[in-house]
């Protein structure tokens, strides 16, 4: 990362927030934010994600913003997970929220990735990149404090589903 950059604690309200939007997340997709495990919910918000790009009907309702809602829940998964932490992350000025590895060689920008996501109709990496961390639990996989922002790097190999121009 080129740019200058530095992690916080997040904002006593931001993390309030985080939490009851989580608590909102959870009841709009039946899921138990504390008892389910991790991958199940993480899965789950994949496949609400696919759903929202493929304009196929999910269970948040449209005056929800949608990618905090599932930010919020998917962050939280990861914290619980992988003992990982809400920050807040400025760059070159400009403030994002991120949950970050106990060494802080991996960073992830749940609302910004999802609301990416959605803007662009891209194909769903969430759960893909929650399993392939499972799968290296507790490894240093990147410099420690290098923030590398883990989304940046997962991709299919073959798309699991296709777009359809709108039109």
């Amino acid at each position: 990362m080129n740019a200058s950059f530095h992690e916080s604690p997040t904002d006593p309200e931001r993390s309030r927030l985080i939490d009851v939007v989580t608590q909102e997340a959870a009841a709009y997709l039946s899921v138990d934010p504390v008892r389910d495990i991790p991958a199940h919910i993480v899965e789950i918000i994949n496949e609400v994600i696919v759903k929202i790009v493929l304009e196929e009907p999910q269970p948040i309702p449209e005056s929800e913003e949608q990618d905090l809602v599932l930010g919020s829940l998917w962050g939280s998964q990861m914290v619980r997970e992988f003992g990982w932490s809400w920050v807040d992350f400025h760059v070159d000025g400009i403030l994002d929220v991120a949950v970050v590895s106990p060494t802080r060689d991996m960073a992830i920008f749940p609302f910004t990735f999802i609301a990416d996501c959605l803007a662009k109709r891209c194909v769903c990496t969430v759960a893909l990149s929650f399993n392939m961390l499972l799968e290296r639990k507790g490894e240093i996989i990147f410099e420690p404090n290098s923030y590398d922002s883990v989304m940046t790097r997962i991709r299919h190999i073959v798309p699991p589903y296709t777009l359809e121009p709108r039109g």
